[in-house]
């Protein structure tokens, strides 16, 4: 899985490089993007994605999702916190802390056809997958496992390391 900094980079490349005010082009740019790197960077870019939004889960942003209009159903809740990535680190931590942040965002520019919903982040990283490699979806799925692979072998390669240090600290 690639690194929160070096997401949060593609995710601020796609919004300085869009050619338009219009969010729906960052999707398009993010794809662009994500096509030059290599197979590995793109399962885990989808897969810090998946991370971020998750973190996001929770009973406020919820109810801000919900008086925003996008907080009734799954899907709409997702689309809500995808909208809260694609807007970029700064935004996506002053949301994580208070979600009530978010009923503060006034300009266009940071809406999707003047709404806090972007779907469309499910997929770039799927579509940039299928442009760079013209495989099957089975190749995207065991593209992403491998991805989630390689992080848990980290996880387990420093595991030891820690235990280690906290043994000396005793």
């Amino acid at each position: 899985m690639i690194t929160e900094k070096q997401f949060w980079n593609f995710i601020e490349r796609s919004i300085n490089e869009k050619n338009s005010i219009d969010k729906n082009e960052q999707g398009d740019c993010l794809m662009d993007i994500l096509t030059s790197q290599p197979v590995g960077t793109i399962a885990g870019f989808h897969n810090r994605m998946i991370c971020l939004r998750e973190e996001l889960r929770s009973p406020m942003m919820r109810d801000i999702a919900f008086m925003m209009k996008y907080g009734d159903s799954e899907h709409a809740f997702e689309g809500f916190r995808n909208w809260v990535i694609a807007l970029g680190e700064s935004h996506y931590k002053k949301a994580k802390n208070s979600p009530a942040y978010l009923l503060t965002l006034k300009e266009p520019n940071l809406f999707v056809v003047c709404r806090a919903y972007f779907q469309d982040l499910n997929f770039v990283a799927q579509a940039a997958f299928f442009e760079k490699t013209d495989k099957d979806f089975i190749d995207w799925e065991l593209a992403l496992e491998s991805d989630r692979q390689i992080k848990k072998d980290r996880i387990s390669e420093l595991k030891p390391h820690q235990d280690k240090n906290q043994d000396i600290e005793r």
